[in-house]
C-alpha cells in the first residue's frame, strides 16, 4: 500500500468513526451524550488497525494529513485528527503552527493570536439588523459571492452609560454562561473608547475588571476551574473631532502582552 493510499484509508475509517458517533448523540439524552461522545471514539479506535500504528508512522501520517489540508472546509479534518485521543492532539498541537507563522487559521485558539505576518486573511462582516447580530465570516475564495466559512458571532447589547457587544463562536447561544462565550466589546456612551474583555485570563497574573458579569464555569463545561469574567486585553480610544470631517480622527490603541 502507498503512503497516499495509507493517509485515505484513514480519513475514511476515521470519518466513519465520527459519523457514527454523531449517529448514537442524536438517540441519547443530554446527561449520557456527553459520557458517550468521550468513549466511543476511543473504543472505535481502539478496535481500528490504527491502534497498532507505530508512533513514529502515526506522525508522519498526521503530520501529510496537517500539510495537505490546507485551508477549509478540508481543514477540519485536521481538527477531526486533533479530537481522537491525547496523543494525537498532542501531535497535532505541534504540528500545526500559529497563523503568525503558517497563515492559517485552525483551531478556535486561532482566533486570539496574531495574524500573518506576510499577508493578510480576507474576512468579511454580516449583520442582522433584526437581532442587532454581526457575523465574522473568513473567505474561502476570491470571488465575491464565496459564502465564507464562520469564525465568531457579536450581539449588540445597549445599556444606560455604555454598549456591550458579546462575543461567541456560536452563532445563536451567545449568552455569557455559554462555554462558547469568550469575550466582549465595550464602547462608552459616545462611541470614542473601547475595551476588549477576554471571559478568560490572557496570561498568566491578569486581573479581572469587577463587574456582576463575573462568574465561574460550571463543572459540565469546558474549564472547570478557570474563572471566567472580564479580563481587559486591550483599548482603544478616539479623539473627538471638533472642526468637521475636513480632519481626520486620531485614534491610540494598547495592547496588553498575552501568552498562548
Amino acid at each position: 500500500m502507498s503512503f497516499r493510499s495509507l493517509i485515505q484509508d484513514m480519513r475514511d475509517e476515521f470519518g466513519s468513526i465520527s459519523r457514527h458517533t454523531l449517529r448514537s448523540r442524536s438517540h441519547r439524552s443530554a446527561g449520557n451524550a456527553s459520557r458517550a461522545a468521550a468513549a466511543e471514539p476511543a473504543e472505535a479506535m481502539d478496535q481500528s488497525c490504527w491502534s497498532q500504528l507505530p508512533p513514529e508512522l502515526l506522525r508522519e501520517v498526521l503530520v501529510r494529513i496537517q500539510a495537505s489540508e490546507s485551508w477549509w472546509p478540508a481543514r477540519k479534518d485536521v481538527v477531526s485528527c486533533a479530537g481522537v485521543c491525547r496523543t494525537w492532539r498532542g501531535i497535532m498541537k505541534e504540528t500545526v503552527r500559529v497563523p503568525e507563522v503558517s497563515g492559517k487559521l485552525t483551531f478556535p485558539i486561532s482566533l486570539k493570536q496574531p495574524g500573518p505576518r506576510d499577508g493578510t486573511l480576507k474576512c468579511f462582516i454580516r449583520r442582522n439588523r433584526t437581532t442587532q447580530t454581526y457575523y465574522l465570516y473568513i473567505g474561502l475564495t476570491e470571488a465575491l459571492a464565496d459564502d465564507g466559512k464562520f469564525l465568531l458571532a457579536a450581539r449588540k447589547c445597549r445599556k444606560p452609560t455604555c454598549t456591550d457587544y458579546l462575543i461567541s463562536l456560536d452563532k445563536v447561544d451567545m449568552s455569557k454562561g455559554s462555554s462558547t462565550y469568550i469575550g466582549k466589546l465595550r464602547s462608552n456612551f459616545l462611541g470614542t473608547k473601547f475595551t476588549v474583555y477576554d471571559a478568560h485570563p490572557p496570561y498568566n497574573g491578569a486581573v479581572v475588571s469587577k463587574s456582576r458579569s463575573a462568574r465561574v464555569i460550571g463543572l459540565n463545561q469546558v474549564s472547570p476551574r478557570i474563572p471566567a469574567g472580564n479580563y481587559p486585553v486591550s483599548h482603544i480610544s478616539y479623539e473627538l473631532n471638533v472642526l468637521g470631517s475636513r480632519f481626520k480622527e486620531e485614534a491610540y490603541h494598547i495592547i496588553y502582552p498575552l501568552s498562548f
